[in-house]
């Protein structure tokens, strides 16, 4: 190989490692591609995350070096794509791999993948995203996949410039924030409706999701061993991977959190643990597994049906709970450690040493405020 390359009239250089402003470490390499008008040229590429990724880069410039610049203008935006997922795979859990692989598959491929990424321009893409803003309520998120693209297209020698640069997301008006949540009213004409199913376990799941702002997964995953006194240990969650559904980490490192229950709550928790003194999972089905994680939905849509009360999905109740909470006086700092965010920068000084017992009150502060 090495004697092509030299008879070729490049060689690659060695990989470096070098450190960025924010203080990550990242790898680059230069390689010697030969002389143009009667200079040396050099192709650089850096900002790799690791010494294999940036190896991994190298080769393929080599590659595109041996079969020739007309293959770096041929290649589709679907090739790059598909280039871009296979390195994305190794850094996110599956059930984020396949929702993001799903969004290219659904919405980018179908209006781009055809198209020759270096033909790409900044005037087309603007309008598409413009598109996807009006259409689609992820449209931002479409917007930064096509960047991530992009940016990979540069890396391994495909774009020189990335038409994404000038490119500015629309903001959508939000008209429909209150179908998300339930106010204090609806919250208790809901719970009221549950109650007279007289099915403990809809009662049970429906007062932890009000009533903990703990995600659907989160819920899903608990344990009885998770449940001390007033306190619920949120430590893991129902994700999907390739194989389904299945119980793993928690959505960041910010979501392990504990969080205190009202004494109403621990109640019905009590009663439901009498009938399933036997089970793993507070809520587990028939093969001793978490249930599906479409059967909260499911519920949700039986209980309200041809009643006054609107459905909202099940990640409403986490907003419902956080608004709720505002409402009861909590304080921003408080929200966010209940809730378990990581991304409210305003706020990051959460509590970092918390015992078995939680060292709030605002489960039972909470429930004072919705008395019922």
């Amino acid at each position: 190989m090495y004697s092509f390359y030299q008879e070729m009239g490049y060689i690659s250089m060695e990989i470096k490692s070098y450190k960025k402003k924010n203080g990550e470490t990242a790898y680059g390499f230069r390689i010697y591609v030969g002389k143009e008008n009667g200079k040396d040229k050099y192709v650089k590429r850096q900002g790799f995350p690791t010494k294999a990724k940036a190896r991994a880069a190298l080769l393929q410039l080599q590659d595109d070096l041996e079969n020739g610049e007309q293959a770096k203008k041929e290649i589709t935006v679907e090739e790059v794509a598909k280039k871009w997922l296979k390195e994305y795979a190794d850094t996110v859990q599956d059930s984020t791999y396949i929702k993001t692989s799903s969004n290219i598959r659904n919405h980018i491929l179908p209006v781009l993948g055809s198209q020759k990424i270096a033909s790409l321009t900044s005037l087309q893409l603007q309008e598409q995203v413009n598109v996807w803003s009006k259409q689609l309520v992820h449209g931002r998120k479409l917007k930064g996949l096509v960047n991530n693209i992009c940016k990979y297209a540069i890396r391994h020698g495909y774009l020189t410039i990335n038409p994404m640069d000038s490119v500015i997301s629309m903001t959508k008006k939000q008209t429909e924030e209150r179908d998300d949540f339930y106010d204090k009213e609806e919250l208790k004409s809901f719970l009221e409706l549950v109650n007279r199913t007289d099915d403990l376990r809809k009662k049970v799941l429906f007062r932890l999701l009000a009533f903990t702002g703990a995600r659907k997964g989160e819920v899903l995953a608990l344990e009885w061993k998770d449940w001390t006194d007033n306190t619920l240990d949120i430590n893991k969650a129902i994700t999907r991977g390739f194989e389904g559904e299945y119980v793993g980490p928690t959505k960041t490192k910010n979501s392990i959190r504990l969080i205190s229950l009202d004494p109403k709550t621990i109640e019905l928790l009590k009663e439901w643990k009498e009938w399933n003194s036997g089970s793993t999972y507070i809520f587990e089905n028939e093969l001793g597994k978490p249930i599906p994680s479409t059967l909260p939905r499911k519920w949700l849509l039986q209980i309200v049906k041809e009643t006054d009360v609107r459905p909202i999905k099940i990640h409403g109740f986490r907003h419902t709970h956080a608004s709720l909470c505002f409402e009861a006086g909590m304080t921003l700092k408080q929200v966010q450690h209940r809730l378990g965010h990581s991304d409210l920068k305003t706020t990051m000084n959460v509590y970092t040493h918390i015992t078995k017992q939680a060292k709030d009150d605002i489960g039972e502060k909470f429930a004072n405020y919705i008395d019922f």
